[in-house]
């Protein structure tokens, strides 16, 4: 599945900013008479393929009119007949001719997402609405395009869609409670939910505001990188740019105690821009709870532990704005991971509080860029391997006007190893990936603070075995320094 940049740029962009905005909107009351949400599997299940196959349908149309080659999206019986023999049709992408990066870690998981939420919004559980996620991505891949389907794209949209999927959904539900700012933004995050709640008169959902809090940064930086392969001229550049960081907690992560799945999630997403030359880095981290248990809650300790589900993504490029494109001037890792979790809240005194979240665990689907061969080639190389995770965080509490706005310094340090997957069509290689940030806010007001921070991006790719003697190491690292206003929603 091959989508337009404007479309990603769209993605990405509106669900995060306007969900910032709906979050400060008054909750007002609601006089008209809406449906209860009940299962009613007769209406739930031809409503969530409709939906499912619709998505499909809009999104071949959006590829054929703004595709960057839309004609493979102008299927025929005869491609679907192909596609429809698993065994010989189906396959995996090298890179080679294949999806960019982007392409296969963004817009295949949001598309995933909106499978997913199709049928959460229809009144299916969590673990029954994953089929959802991958039956739609199968439509797809069979269907809605004259290219070979490819495993790894299935996989992408099922793995990371029921993840982001669930996360808009839930986002959905608390922004659709408030004003009409929040349904707006409610109706960007989650369009499928929107058609859902017109066609089934569904209405806002009571009860309190489950989001714990939200923050939204933005500022200037200076970006510094420098890429550079074995025998090969580097990459480097210099240069002031503007970010976006976004920030959401939902539900108390220190008192989760839930065998519902993302009761309590954290999201952070990150957007930086540099215009000469021009320059975009993406990052999305994410988790949330499968399944949570209560350690400890008293005046002093609050701590929750569980089995955790991630999705991360990091990529940097430098060229034409969001091209989806690989290249040598591209750092791009991406996991999906099941890790262990601990989160603990520690009141020091009156004043001071330490938080500490913690992940260790495995990530069966990884992808990474590479470009350093002879023939210059970009590659997807497919992985897997592990993970471990330390989120900290020094608050100083001051109560103003009811609002915690004290001064925070936070330190984020994410580490991956991960190995080639059995059956790559790339080749063996080991890589390391590596994500650092700290930053300190102090408060000017209820909801302003100066904002500073600093975030480092560092990749490398071993080749191994018989892939040693003809693809070099690369190695790559970005960083990024910024300073700005930190506004606190919640």
């Amino acid at each position: 599945m091959r989508t337009s940049r404007q479309r990603s740029l769209l993605m990405a962009f509106a669900c995060t900013l306007l969900a910032c905005i709906s979050l400060s909107a008054q909750e007002t009351e609601i006089s008209i008479k809406y449906k209860p949400r009940e299962q009613n599997l007769i209406i739930d299940i031809p409503l969530t393929l409709a939906e499912i196959t619709a998505i499909n349908m809009v999104g071949n149309v959006s590829w054929r009119l703004w595709g960057p080659d839309s004609e493979v999206a102008y299927f025929t019986l005869d491609t679907i007949r192909r596609n429809l023999d698993y065994r010989s049709s189906w396959s995996w992408e090298s890179g080679r001719g294949g999806d960019t990066f982007l392409t296969e870690q963004l817009c295949h998981p949001f598309a995933g997402a909106y499978y997913f939420a199709s049928a959460r919004s229809n009144n299916f559980s969590f673990y029954p609405s994953i089929f959802s996620a991958y039956l739609g991505s199968l439509q797809w891949e069979t269907f809605a395009e004259t290219g070979f389907p490819s495993f790894n794209d299935n996989i992408s949209a099922t793995s990371s869609g029921i993840i982001i999927g669930e996360i808009l959904h839930r986002l959905f539900l608390e922004l659709d409670k408030l004003g009409t700012a929040g349904r707006i933004g409610a109706t960007f995050v989650s369009p499928t939910d929107r058609v859902t709640a017109a066609l089934r008169r569904y209405g806002p959902e009571g009860g309190p505001l489950k989001i714990h809090s939200a923050s939204l940064a933005l500022g200037f930086s200076w970006v510094n990188a420098r890429f550079f392969e074995t025998g090969e001229d580097t990459v480097s550049w210099s240069n002031p740019s503007a970010f976006f960081d976004f920030d959401l907690v939902y539900g108390n992560p220190f008192t989760a105690h839930s065998k519902t799945p993302f009761d309590q999630f954290d999201l952070n997403a990150s957007f930086t821009i540099s215009p000469f030359p021009l320059i975009h880095t993406l990052t999305f981290i994410t988790n949330g709870y499968l399944a949570s248990w209560l350690l400890a809650d008293d005046e002093i300790n609050q701590a929750s532990n569980g089995i955790t589900i991630h999705n991360d993504l990091h990529s940097t490029d430098r060229g034409t704005f969001l091209d989806l494109n690989n290249g040598r001037d591209n750092l791009g890792f991406y996991a999906v991971s099941m890790d262990y979790s601990v989160k603990w809240r520690r009141a020091l005194n009156r004043s001071f509080e330490l938080s500490m979240k913690t992940h260790l665990g495995f990530s069966p689907w990884a992808n990474l860029t590479y470009n350093g061969g002879e023939d210059k080639d970009d590659l997807n190389l497919f992985s897997f391997g592990g993970n471990f995770k330390l989120f900290l965080e020094l608050q100083h509490i001051k109560e103003d006007s009811g609002i915690k706005n004290g001064q925070s310094l936070t330190l984020a340090l994410c580490f991956y190893s991960t190995w080639d997957w059995p059956g790559n069509p790339g080749f063996d290689n080991n890589s390391y990936f590596l994500y650092s940030n700290i930053s300190y806010s102090f408060p000017l007001s209820s909801r302003f603070s100066l904002y500073m921070a600093d975030s480092f991006h560092f990749l490398h790719v071993r080749p191994i075995h018989d892939a040693a003697a003809i693809f070099p190491d690369i190695t790559r690292w970005y960083n990024n320094a910024q300073v700005g206003i930190k506004i606190s929603f919640i």
